[in-house]
């Protein structure tokens, strides 16, 4: 067994902890397959490092191993915890970070066993000291009841924000904006059948699963602004935005070629609305 390592952090690439802990991990499994996921979390942020762990996973084979160390509370009460959902491995801290990928058959287990990390680990730095340590040992085999005591109340995200207030409408909210300035939200997940009808399940939240008609569907923002839904950037003519379906399955808020947060000044937290089988033309 040598599962790949997936590492999610917000280190960056200017300081040498990401190398540290690859180092560590191929001191233990020198054949560690090793892939960088993101290292330019934003500091600190964890429900962003926890929405970036729900879009990516399943695009990694089964037995992957994620690696995640976004920790504001190193060295406090939190615990370090290894846990296994859908055959599948997250190493981290308990603070959050993974709560957009357990489901109800999630096991965890706390990183506890001296054996089975750097001796006499500090308080500062837990991803060389504990969970690079324990992803290296699980990924040569080393089973989740090895490291310590089962974790049965994991802590938990609040869940942004996805309901249907009425019929025809679902409600969401802006999650945060990407690199490019495009808005994700939390509306989705979408998924195309044909044309321009797209099936719509939950990702989060009560909002009952439907067949949505993108051609009579608006989106419109806490300001009241309305804004078309399209298929593609090249649609939105220039000083524009639109919202569309992002490689997520969730609706994002763009522009072409520009930013859209900087032109419509949200970041994110504001609320969000998508109105269904209306006539963006005819408003």
């Amino acid at each position: 067994m040598n599962s790949p390592i997936a590492i999610l952090t917000d280190f960056g690439s200017c300081d040498p902890f990401v190398g540290i802990m690859k180092g560590v991990i191929s001191g233990i499994n020198p054949g560690a397959t090793l892939i960088d996921l993101n290292n330019h979390m934003p500091p600190g942020d964890i429900q962003r490092a926890a929405i970036t762990l729900w879009g990516s996973r399943h695009y990694f084979p089964k037995g992957t191993i994620f690696l995640t160390v976004v920790d504001p509370g190193v060295g406090t009460r939190r615990r370090p915890i290894i846990a296994q959902a859908d055959d599948q491995t997250f190493i981290g801290p308990d603070n959050g970070v993974f709560s957009f990928v357990f489901g109800e058959n999630a096991q965890a287990w706390e990183l506890a066993n001296p054996d089975l990390m750097l001796p006499n680990p500090g308080n500062t730095f837990h991803g060389r000291d504990i969970f690079a340590p324990a992803a290296a040992h699980a990924s040569i085999g080393i089973p989740g009841p090895e490291f310590g005591a089962a974790v049965l109340d994991l802590e938990l995200l609040p869940a942004p924000k996805l309901d249907s207030p009425s019929p025809g409408i679902l409600r969401g909210e802006i999650l945060y904006a990407d690199h490019f300035g495009n808005l994700l939200t939390s509306l989705g997940q979408f998924h195309l059948l044909e044309n321009e009808l797209w099936d719509f399940k939950p990702w989060i939240g009560g909002a009952p699963s439907q067949t949505i008609d993108a051609a009579k569907s608006f989106v419109e923002l806490s300001n009241g602004v309305k804004l078309p839904w399209v298929k593609t950037f090249g649609e939105i003519p220039p000083g524009e935005c639109a919202a569309l379906i992002g490689s997520s399955g969730l609706i994002e808020i763009v522009a072409n070629r520009q930013s859209a947060a900087e032109m419509l000044e949200l970041s994110g937290g504001e609320n969000i609305k998508l109105y269904l089988d209306t006539d963006y033309q005819d408003l």
